[in-house]
């Protein structure tokens, strides 16, 4: 009997596994609507079945994989294509079908009037709406917003977010977080929700206790739309013929440094990429969001290799938070499961289907943060008159994932003689990987970190450059509960004796401001100061965090007396900097330049 079944069960699985794949068909047969597709947009949109997640990782680097179910004995693919792809993927012999883009299937309501656009907020707005929006809330939130242009895109379109704050002119100890929507142009649930988003938390500031205390707590950066160039493909006024890719017929999610097929798997740089590269390479984003469609489920790292996160425990907790309480409101929605763990609505990346140069690793090994992936919709340019539904499912999850960046263990880094702060970092032992993957960095002008643990007591291992480093112990951590320790630092000895100590030196710099860029460093020669060795020459040389020399300040010869160097570092980008004075043989690595 129990064999019987099985012959039954397999009968029907070929069945319909036949019956999955008899609309494919070959390349030669469908010619001529894929050369008109690529013809006009250079991106097309299909399905295909395949036996072996082998061959999938094979296609990743060929084409974009956008989707991949698991039908038992085969897996069915959604992908995009441009030319170069297609003229690859033909080379796979694989039937396939082309499917009607997203963004073609049905029109969409478009507006310019932003009242109009903020009313239900069930309209895509066009592009000069959408800049007209973001500039409106710095405005009219003067105090809580600004809008900051990281650069633009190539055909000259904005890349804009918005950064919320009750600090949004000045840095306060806090962590920086991110939500960013539409990395691919046409998948665009998230994009009017985030503007939305925007609104709330602005609107909400005073007269709702839990977003007053988010915008109090974090700095909050909200990128609605990574690629306006694919979003408006189809010109300005409409998001109809939305496509995947930037000008180029780059996928930007597919552009980035990949830690296992380096730094260019998705081809060159593309300007966005470059912009936004920039962003993560000047600050440190504790925690971050982008969204995306096609599928109802959080996506969480690795995308790129199957060894989980040393963090997988917490990825899972606050992927499970995030789903719950959506659950709690909607319990049919972000239900699909694609893979481990087994639990509706979360997946990790690589057990669904693996890709290279996605930003969700790039983030979360490159630049100390964490981030997951919210495939928002199954449906990717969703009627506009059904945004409203995605936001009263989604948006308590949003606020509650924003929360998350202020649990785990957090301080203040300072250097234990002058106070100031460190750029220092922060391991977790036990929880390395790879080259230090998971370390994370103070920030630069406030020396606060933020390392976000599941429940458990921890050693912290803190280095700092011109410091020694430090190891503490029995670091309590509990789920969804903070953590506080400030740690000071004690900078090198100078290996000088002091009797023997031919020059002094201090550093005063001008306040009430201590971040102006002009520093006085001040030096002293004694009557009696003799330089052993060397050849009498004093040299004061400027070092950034990275410890490369940036500045020669002085390199001459001077007898006894008190000296003052005026050091100008306008021209320096923000950061900290190290001086070293050198007299002969004699050195000493002293504390920090801030500059702002």
């Amino acid at each position: 009997m129990k064999n019987l079944s099985l012959i039954v069960l397999t009968s029907f699985l070929l069945l319909s596994s036949f019956s999955f794949a008899q609309d494919t068909k070959s390349y030669s047969d469908q010619k001529e609507i894929v050369e008109k597709y690529l013809s006009e947009r250079n991106e097309i949109y299909f399905k295909f079945y395949v036996s072996s997640k082998d061959i999938l990782k094979k296609l990743a680097n060929e084409i974009s994989i956008d989707n991949v179910k698991d039908n038992v004995i085969n897996y069915e693919v959604i992908a995009y294509a441009n030319t170069d792809g297609m003229y690859k993927f033909k080379e796979y012999n694989i039937n396939f079908v082309v499917m009607t883009p997203p963004s073609l299937q049905f029109p969409v309501k478009m507006s310019n009037n932003l009242d109009e656009i903020t009313g239900q907020w069930d309209v895509y707005p066009t592009y000069e709406a959408y800049v007209n929006m973001m500039n409106a809330f710095a405005t009219n939130y003067p105090n809580l917003c600004r809008i900051v242009n990281i650069g633009t895109t190539v055909s000259g379109r904005v890349l804009l977010f918005a950064v919320i704050s009750d600090s949004v002119n000045f840095r306060k100890p806090k962590p920086r977080f991110q939500y960013s929507s539409s990395i691919h142009g046409d998948e665009l649930t998230g994009y009017v929700n985030m503007l939305r988003l925007i609104d709330t938390l602005l609107s909400g500031y005073g007269n709702n206790t839990k977003i007053t205390e988010l915008v109090k707590n974090v700095e909050i950066w909200i990128n609605p739309l990574a690629n306006p160039d694919g979003t408006y493909y189809g010109g300005n006024g409409t998001v109809n013929g939305a496509r995947r890719a930037n000008q180029n017929s780059y996928d930007l999610n597919r552009n980035f440094p990949d830690f296992h097929e380096g730094p260019n798997p998705g081809g060159t740089w593309q300007p966005e990429t470059i912009t936004f590269m920039n962003l993560f390479g000047q600050y440190n984003f504790s925690l971050s969001m982008n969204f995306h469609g096609g599928a109802q489920v959080l996506n969480y790292p690795w995308d790129s290799e199957s060894p989980l996160h040393p963090d997988d425990d917490w990825w899972i907790h606050i992927a499970k938070t995030y789903i719950d309480t959506i659950h709690a409101i909607n319990p049919s929605y972000m239900t699909d499961s694609l893979g481990y763990p087994n639990i509706p609505g979360i997946v990790n990346g690589y057990s669904w289907y693996t890709i290279s140069g996605g930003r969700q690793d790039y983030m979360t090994f490159f630049k100390g943060g964490k981030e997951v992936t919210s495939e928002i919709s199954t449906t990717k340019l969703v009627p506009a008159n059904t945004l409203p539904n995605y936001w009263n499912w989604n948006h308590k999850s949003w606020l509650n994932y924003i929360k998350e960046c202020l649990y785990g263990v957090r301080g203040i880094i300072t250097d234990s003689i002058s106070n100031l702060p460190l750029k220092a970092k922060v391991r977790v032992q036990g929880r390395e990987y790879m080259n230090d993957s998971t370390a994370i960095f103070s920030d630069t002008t406030c020396g606060d970190y933020h390392r976000m643990l599941p429940t458990g007591t921890y050693t912290l291992i803190v280095k700092a450059p011109g410091h020694y480093p430090k190891t503490i112990s029995g670091v309590y951590v509990k789920y969804d509960s903070t953590t506080l320790l400030n740690i000071k630092l004690r900078p090198f000895a100078t290996g000088i004796i002091e009797s023997e100590t031919p020059v002094t030196f201090s550093l005063s710099q001008n306040y009430p401001n201590p971040f102006n860029p002009t520093t006085n460093i001040k030096y002293s020669i004694p009557e009696n100061g003799e330089w052993k060795t060397g050849n009498g020459l004093v040299t004061l040389k400027v070092f950034n965090i990275l410890g490369k020399e940036v500045v020669t300040l002085v390199n001459q010869k001077q007898s006894a007396g008190d000296y003052e160097i005026k050091f100008d570092g306008k021209n320096l980008s923000s950061g900290i900097y190290f001086y070293k004075l050198t007299a002969g043989d004699y050195s000493d690595v002293k504390s920090m330049i801030l500059i702002k």
